[in-house]
């Protein structure tokens, strides 16, 4: 999903939480992240591939948008994804554009049947994620079906509920999430009334997910901070050229958190990663 919103879903999901959506989509509780980079020769990153507790692989996409041949797409990820961890992968794709769902969740030919699942987030009902008490369950629900309006009231009034930099992250991703529908500006009103306008100050979320990369919440090491700042680069610059993705793969972890600093303040990738 090479859009503004994909740094911003996988972030929603990497955090703690035991929610409906996490299990709709992964099918109990997660124990570790997996790597989700896939050879140069399809072109793909899938946005999270988890390991559950039970030992099953689950690998999850986030679509705000009807892809001709996503069907083609997701039975690459499959075959890769097998062929690497030697064993099936549930796939499942969360879809919550705004346009009705007409993705097909299945590829079929005269020598194949492949599907995988699709949660029409627009068809699921927003009040029963209000009541989790998952945030990844109330910021979704913003997009799913029942009250818009109602729903953002409740999903603000939890992140009142919140503390410090919890409550900013989480209200980085509200605003970023309410810009699926067309609520943003509406989304940012409301966050200015309760003294929340500092999540406006940079369009890529970089502070507050610059704080998660320092603790080290994408996953704790060096590949997880890599593909985390690469995801960065590219909202804010476009497609990496090739030097940039090699000064990525050999950086240390001082280049790292030095350059995810600077994203920050720098207008050109040069910039950056000088």
């Amino acid at each position: 999903m090479a859009h503004r919103y994909d740094v911003s879903l996988k972030a929603l999901f990497l955090r703690e939480g035991d929610g409906i959506m996490r299990n709709l989509l992964f099918g109990g509780k997660v124990a570790e992240h997996l790597a989700t980079e896939q050879p140069q020769v399809f072109n793909h990153r899938a946005d999270m591939v988890v390991r559950t507790t039970n030992g099953s692989l689950h690998q999850v996409e986030f679509q705000t948008t009807n892809e001709p041949g996503f069907a083609l797409r997701m039975l690459e990820y499959y075959a890769y994804l097998v062929r690497a961890h030697q064993q099936h992968v549930d796939q499942k794709v969360l879809y919550m554009g705004a346009a009705p769902l007409q993705m097909e969740c299945a590829f079929t030919s005269p020598s194949i049947d492949f599907r995988f699942d699709i949660v029409n987030l627009r068809e699921f009902d927003a009040a029963v994620l209000l009541e989790s008490d998952d945030w990844a369950d109330n910021a979704l629900a913003l997009l799913a079906k029942g009250d818009a309006e109602r729903a953002l009231s409740v999903a603000i009034a939890r992140l009142r509920a919140l503390r410090g930099d919890e409550q900013n992250w989480a209200a980085g991703t509200l605003l970023l999430l309410s810009g699926i529908i067309g609520m943003e500006e509406a989304t940012n009103n409301r966050l200015k009334e309760v003294g929340m306008i500092n999540v406006m100050e940079n369009k890529i979320l970089g502070p507050l997910l610059l704080q998660q990369f320092e603790q080290g919440e994408q996953k704790g090491q060096q590949q997880g901070r890599q593909e985390l700042l690469r995801e960065l680069l590219t909202q804010k610059f476009g497609t990496l050229p090739a030097w940039a993705i090699q000064r990525l793969e050999t950086a240390s972890a001082e280049d790292l958190q030095a350059w995810a600093r600077q994203i920050l303040l720098s207008t050109t990738l040069e910039d950056t990663l000088r």
